[in-house]
């Protein structure tokens, strides 16, 4: 008896780094979205890690190549084995993580104003 096979339920999650270097400000932030989009977390300003089936790897890729266009930009998808993560060393120390250090830097950034003159 012939069964109906599931489509589209792709491969199996692996672990992934994803790194890049976008010089263009407008793409690296979107860049950053497109990863927190997928579900991928940030550990490093321009590195994120998480799980993804190899479709979610091939769309995620296609979807940054398209949005980074002909602009200068280095992106690196870095399958991990779970043999390699249980080997993994970490260590942190910070006191504020990447998101903070972010808003932070963005509230400092110097801003215009524009100061009226009265007569």
């Amino acid at each position: 008896m012939l069964k109906p096979l599931q489509v589209g339920a792709g491969a199996p999650e692996v672990a992934l780094l994803l790194i890049y270097d976008v010089e263009n400000d407008r793409l690296r932030t979107k860049t950053s979205e497109i990863c927190l989009d997928y579900g991928l977390a940030r550990i490093q300003f321009s590195a994120f890690f998480g799980k993804l089936n190899r479709n979610k790897r091939q769309e995620l890729a296609l979807k940054l190549r398209r949005e980074i266009g002909d602009e200068s930009a280095r992106i690196r998808i870095i399958p991990v084995c779970e043999a390699d993560l249980k080997d993994m060393w970490v260590f942190d120390q910070f006191h504020r993580d990447a998101e903070e250090l972010k808003k932070a830097a963005a509230k400092s950034a110097p801003q215009l104003r524009v100061l009226r003159q009265e007569d």
